[in-house]
């Protein structure tokens, strides 16, 4: 008779086994097994370059919170490097915030011209479906009253930012200064402003939302429901689904709710965000155990999702935490503070901007004659705000004066009709280039 083994060796795999093993299930349905067994190699071995290799595998699960987690925790320890601002860029796009996307992508190529994600970040700059910049006509000073009104709001000061934005849509009357007005109103007096908007901007999630929230709150309920509905479709990011679900909960719509999140989840079924989503439309149904499955499986992609384990400790707190998207500004904070080589060269960064917007109209070589003189001949005040992108009327400037010294005075015409400070524009021309449009 053999004698039991008493003396059992544990074997303990190193973090180089773990992070090999994951490397192989790098295919679409193993990305949660890859982001486990990379979770324990880090665990191991404390190498932030694994995590940044775990927030590339959660940002394609769609788990873009515990992704920003990760590139947090290597940019603090490693600094802001090429890939690390592509990745940031990607998480930015999936939330929505285009404008810190670019940026990223910009300083991605920048900071590392060459690198692997190279490729990638100069393929999304270009061929991207970037939101247009749209505005509209003879609303200048309905848009400066309505940004004074934010900033009163912004110091408690309610009383004042409600005459502001009055002011700002007697100004104006745009969908937007509309939008903002009918934000600080009560519900009954706010309705018309949010139709107003709604109509005005049938593409936009936001106008869509606030006015079913207004035809709720002055009991409207079919049109609120329909309006939800409708607005279901506009749904592109994270962030329009939760915008979305604070709307469906809101006015009592948790089921709308649910039928957008599991859309999305068929396309990204192991996204912890849209699980989180999921759980808590479920918990507002009452329907409890399919959201406590729902939040298991999201504590199983992602252990450490500080949301999630408080909803488990707190089961009757339904609510999505204001700081959400927190790590993404942290990380854009960053960013921001990359030096922009393109703040040198102004005149540069104007004549580039011609030639993108005007190709294939006026060509590059009479653009490079043409506004260098006009350009100095601008203040060094004027020449600050038009590479600052704060003031609009100088690319309509540049471009109206294009067309006319091309002799193409019809066209020099609609571009002036369509700028918002047409006035200005005519007196910077006849001051800096003696043309009477």
């Amino acid at each position: 008779m053999s004698r039991p083994r008493t003396n059992v060796v544990p074997f303990e795999r190193p973090a180089a086994y773990w992070a090999g093993k994951a490397r192989k299930h790098y295919t679409p349905s193993q990305l949660p097994d890859a982001a486990r067994m990379l979770r324990k190699a880090l665990e191991k071995s404390g190498d932030t370059s694994l995590a940044l290799e775990l927030a590339e595998i959660y940002a394609g699960m769609g788990c873009y919170t515990a992704a920003e987690r990760c590139l947090i925790q290597t940019v603090v320890l490693h600094g802001m490097t090429g890939r690390l601002c592509y990745d940031i860029g990607v998480c930015a796009l999936n939330r929505g915030n285009e404008d810190l996307a670019d940026w990223a992508l910009d300083k991605s190529l920048r900071l590392d011209s060459d690198g692997p994600f190279s490729d990638k970040a100069q393929d999304l700059l270009e061929y991207y479906a970037w939101k247009p910049s749209w505005f509209q006509p003879h609303t200048a000073r309905s848009d400066d009253f309505c940004r004074r009104s934010m900033r009163a709001l912004d110091h408690k000061d309610v009383e004042k930012a409600v005459k502001l934005a009055r002011k700002g849509w007697e100004k104006g009357r745009s969908p937007q200064a509309a939008l903002w007005l009918g934000m600080l109103l009560p519900p009954d007096e706010a309705l018309q402003y949010m139709r107003f908007a709604a109509e005005e901007l049938p593409l936009e999630l936001k106008p869509q939302l606030k006015y079913a929230e207004a035809c709720f709150a002055c009991r409207r309920l079919p049109e609120a429901r329909r309006r939800l509905a409708d607005a279901r479709r506009l749904c592109k990011t994270i962030t329009d689904a939760e915008e979305y679900c604070l709307a469906a909960w809101k006015i009592n719509r948790p089921q709308d709710a649910l039928k957008l999140i599991e859309k999305k989840l068929y396309e990204l079924p192991q996204s912890v965000d849209y699980l989180r989503l999921k759980y808590l439309s479920l918990r507002r149904m009452g329907e409890y155990e399919q959201a406590n499955r729902a939040l298991e499986a999201l504590l199983e992609i992602d252990p450490d999702d500080a949301d999630a384990l408080f909803d488990r400790r707190h089961p009757l707190q339904m609510n999505l935490h204001e700081d959400r998207g927190g790590l993404l500004m942290a990380l854009g904070a960053m960013v921001y503070t990359l030096p922009d080589p393109r703040r040198f060269g102004p005149l540069n960064r104007v004549l580039h901007l011609l030639v993108m917007n005007l190709n294939g109209v006026i060509d590059a070589g009479t653009i490079y004659r043409l506004i260098p003189p006009l350009w100095r001949k601008l203040t060094p005040a004027e020449q600050y705000a038009c590479d600052e992108y704060r003031d609009e009327c100088y690319p309509t400037l540049f471009t109206v004066y294009l067309f006319a010294a091309a002799g193409r005075w019809q066209e020099a015409k609609e571009a002036l009709a369509n700028a918002k400070q047409k006035k200005r524009v005519l007196r910077l021309l006849a001051r800096c280039a003696g043309v009477n449009t």
